[in-house]
């Protein structure tokens, strides 16, 4: 097998964010004039007269070896079911030194009032984000400034932004159900319009974070939910019905962003709280008899 070596300016990193104090102190390199330091995080991109501004700081580092690149994206994230658009972007060479100053123009012909945006920054090295933005930061509109103080930390929500928010809700939701096998289970029964429906729930940490139940609805059929929960509240919501599936999730703002009924249909605001409510119910249950 083949080992993948890992690259000098990594390794010289994760020295310098550690603290090594056995390596040798390197030679001490010329000062960056101020202008040369401004310059390494210009955009090449069309200027505007308008622009995101910032600092970027990682805590516990002060410098950056060569090789690393700058990466600032202000984003499109009014729908968040989707992947959000990239309204304006600058890839630069990294400063050497940090905390660093940055500025993204944008068009103000892309901006608008209703919309919501954010700013998300990386330190990349070899297409890969050292560092990132733990999430994007809100900018503009909604009450929010041209101006954000970013600190930037190990890995963080580069990757988030690379696939739509209800795709990683499944995948999240999925990799909690493979999960359970380790929590603590409980069951229990519960009134379903005068039918009483058994269910388990599964605990961790004290809270409850997954439950299932079956209903007969008689002549209608049957279905299977499965309840995931995320801060105490109904997190997404996985019908099984005559074979299909339906799918219902909330962000962490109480937003429905996944919603997806039998056959592409989406489901009513009515139905989608009350199978809301239905979970919160299985959940409150569960917590009781825990």
């Amino acid at each position: 097998m083949q080992l993948k070596l890992i690259p000098a300016a990594i390794a010289l990193v994760l020295l310098a964010a550690c603290g090594a104090q056995d390596a040798p102190a390197p030679a001490a390199a010329p000062a960056p004039t101020q202008a040369s330091s401004a310059a390494a995080v210009q955009p090449s991109t069309p200027q505007f007269s308008t622009a995101v501004t910032g600092e970027l700081t990682v805590a516990g580092l002060a410098e950056l070896p060569p090789g690393f690149q700058l990466s600032v994206r202000l984003l499109d994230v009014t729908d968040p079911s989707q992947v959000p658009p990239v309204v304006a972007e600058l890839s630069s060479p990294a400063p050497s030194l940090l905390p660093a100053k940055f500025s993204l123009p944008y068009d103000p012909a892309k901006i608008s009032a209703e919309g919501r945006y954010a700013v998300l920054a990386a330190l990349v090295i070899e297409n890969v984000p050292l560092y990132s933005s733990a999430a994007p930061t809100p900018v503009l509109t909604q009450g929010n400034a041209d101006r954000v103080s970013l600190e930037l930390v190990r890995g963080g929500g580069q990757a988030d932004t690379q696939i739509a928010p209800t795709e990683k809700m499944k995948q999240e939701f999925g990799a909690l159900e493979r999960s359970i096998g380790g929590f603590q289970r409980v069951t229990g029964e519960r009134m379903n319009d005068d039918v009483t429906v058994g269910w388990d729930a599964f605990i961790a940490g004290g809270k409850v974070r997954f439950a299932r139940e079956q209903v007969d609805y008689g002549d209608a059929g049957s279905a299977s939910f499965r309840y995931a929960f995320q801060d105490g509240k109904p997190w997404v919501i996985v019908r099984e019905q005559r074979g299909r599936s339906s799918w219902l999730g909330w962000n962490a703002a109480g937003e429905l962003i996944l919603n997806e009924g039998e056959r592409g249909a989406v489901i009513e605001a009515d139905e989608a709280e009350r199978l809301r409510a239905q979970a919160a119910e299985v959940m409150s249950l569960a917590s009781r008899g825990n």
